[in-house]
């Protein structure tokens, strides 16, 4: 049974030859005002098999699993296989500065995965007009999630029924925005300005803004409980997915 992972928020897709690397960068010490973004796994607690190595992780709560300075493995996703990505288009952070650039060994990112098969896609956020990205992999049986922490600690992993629909997210607290809307030219010093915390990515590199425009997408139609339980989130296209180099 096919599974399908959401990536919501601040994500970014760094292309390599048969795949993609998600980069979420560090959002946690924003500049500017801009909101504190944190990253986590959300899935349907009821959903959960079983889970290992998350009893000292702080903001645990059912079916939610922070992620902090990590390399995250999705059974399945990890490893060679067919990819296609042709439905998968996103603003482009050259296209915003042309001399931004990523390192992966620099790059200052709370968690990183990596992608080498399956249908990769990009869509527009159920009531909102932020593009996220939705990625689905054949496979049989129990999913294993395996969240390996930067400082050496031992792995954590998560065990999910077939087929569970699972989402990465590096959002605000609470996963919304109530206290504003983006304004329509976001600048420099703007607190909507959520690209500011993409430039984590390159570190002593260009600034970087909203985008003007994204590209056109289909609305999702996924049913993850992050899109349908009370309180929608609330995501504009300040933190859209992106893609670069």
């Amino acid at each position: 049974m096919p599974y399908k992972v959401q990536f919501v928020g601040l994500v970014c897709f760094f292309r390599e030859r048969g795949g993609r690397h998600a980069l979420l960068p560090d959002g946690r010490k924003p500049v500017d005002g801009v909101d504190p973004h944190y990253a986590s796994i959300v899935v349907d607690s009821k959903a959960v098999l079983g889970s290992e190595g998350w009893a000292n992780v702080s903001d645990v709560a059912p079916g939610r699993f922070p992620l902090e300075e990590c390399n995250v493995v999705i059974e399945g996703a990890a490893v060679d296989g067919p990819f296609n990505a042709a439905e998968h288009k996103l603003p482009q952070l050259r296209e915003i500065n042309p001399k931004f650039e990523i390192n992966l060994s620099t790059a200052r990112t709370v968690a990183r995965l990596r992608i080498r098969q399956g249908v990769l896609q990009s869509r527009v956020l159920p009531g909102g007009t932020a593009l996220i990205s939705q990625l689905t992999v054949e496979h049989e049986g129990p999913i294993t999630i395996m969240v390996n922490p930067d400082d050496g600690a031992p792995p954590r992993t998560i065990r999910l029924a077939p087929g569970t629909e699972i989402a990465i997210i590096n959002m605000a607290r609470g996963d919304i925005y109530r206290k504003r809307r983006p304004r329509r030219t976001p600048h420099h010093g703007d607190p909507d300005n959520h690209f500011r915390i993409y430039e984590q990515l390159n570190p002593g590199g260009p600034e970087l803004s909203n985008p003007v425009t994204v590209p056109a997408a289909l609305e999702s139609d996924s049913h993850h409980v992050l899109f349908n339980r009370r309180g929608a989130i609330s995501l504009y296209t300040n933190c859209s997915n992106t893609g670069c180099c």
